[in-house]
């Protein structure tokens, strides 16, 4: 058997790592300080509560995705399979990992060829920042649409974590001028998403100016890509930079509290559907997650399915408690005093 390539052998410390409690940031996202007020008496019939939502026009059942995870080794194509088949049965949006690998080996390209299995929801294809600026990045990054039949893309932004990689990529200029020729030519709208250090609205107010529309704010509180990569490079103890970054609840508030003109999608250390309905409460279009799905994917697709589904009704029930019948109701929903949170776009 042929031994793996650096890029396979990465992926798959990527998806051993990721899972273990280690690679968990001690900080905070932040969403534990946000408490909703509960309604006694909320008239309503939770059989009839809409969670439902129209992503990359596409509905929903509700506003969740399921974040970019890996792809290009034999059991990321397992996983992705079992996401794909799952998320469609359950209506939630897919976004798959990094699709570099596809673009240097032909032979790891069916893992992130998902339509098949899921038909009718948004797929979000993946390619990192600098890969935008090497010589054919443009179209590498349009043959990634092309390749994953996908609705949108993302382009991550993961500096720190390429810093602290064995031979990761440390040359980042010009990447900003790739992005804007980038969302100028692609045919699917554009997503830019930290790794799990969070975009501040500073950050956020650049990408805005790059014509970006779609924002992940990935918040430091969930997986440590800094620790990760420390892990791999062979030192011991914990990272300087493992709680690097701002935390979920700082990244969404600050980028809405200056009205920035933007969609965001709230990611970073969410842990349940509770979690998805304070992300939206405070200003994100979208929630999202990984780290909790990859166990269930190197399981099943009902296990896949059933977390899912315990996501989504944990998010009804923050809809019923709040007296909001739809999602729109729910962005309104009063908060318990030092629970921050008041929608602030126009």
């Amino acid at each position: 058997m042929n031994s793996k390539s650096g890029i396979e052998k990465r992926k798959a410390d990527h998806l051993t790592l990721a899972g273990s409690r280690a690679c968990q940031m001690n900080g905070s996202n932040g969403l534990d300080t946000i408490r909703f007020e509960p309604v006694a008496l909320p008239e309503l019939n939770f059989a009839e509560i809409d969670s439902q939502v129209e992503f990359l026009n596409k509905p929903l059942s509700f506003p969740f995705l399921i974040s970019s995870m890996s792809g290009g080794v034999r059991e990321a194509d397992r996983m992705n399979i079992t996401l794909a088949e799952a998320a469609e049965t359950c209506q939630v949006a897919l976004g798959v990992g990094s699709m570099r690998i596809a673009l240097e080996q032909k032979s790891a390209q069916s893992s992130f060829k998902l339509r098949k299995f899921a038909p009718s929801i948004p797929i979000l294809a993946n390619i990192g920042g600098t890969q935008l600026v090497q010589r054919n990045g443009i179209s590498d990054a349009l043959r990634c649409v092309e390749l994953a039949d996908a609705d949108g893309i993302y382009v991550h932004l993961n500096a720190l974590q390429e810093l602290l990689q064995p031979g990761g990529d440390q040359d980042w200029r010009g990447v900003s001028a790739a992005i804007q020729k980038f969302v100028t030519a692609s045919p699917v709208p554009v997503f830019i998403k930290e790794v799990g250090h969070g975009i501040s609205a500073s950050s956020a107010e650049m990408l805005i100016d790059l014509g970006v529309s779609w924002i992940d704010v990935a918040g430091s509180g969930g997986t440590s890509w800094s620790q990760i990569e420390h892990i791999r490079s062979g030192r011991e103890g914990v990272s300087a930079f493992a709680d690097w970054g701002v935390n979920t609840k700082e990244a969404i508030e600050a980028i809405r509290s200056k009205k920035l003109s933007c969609m965001l999608v709230g990611s970073g250390g969410l842990r349940n559907g509770l979690d998805v309905a304070k992300v939206i409460r405070i200003g994100a279009d979208m929630g999202a997650a990984a780290q909790p799905f990859l166990e269930p994917a190197r399981s099943s697709v009902n296990k896949t399915m059933q977390i899912i589904e315990s996501w989504e009704k944990d998010f009804k029930i923050a809809m019923f408690s709040t007296g909001s019948h739809n999602v729109a109701k729910l962005k309104t929903a009063k908060l318990l005093t030092g629970g921050n949170g008041s929608d602030t776009r126009d």
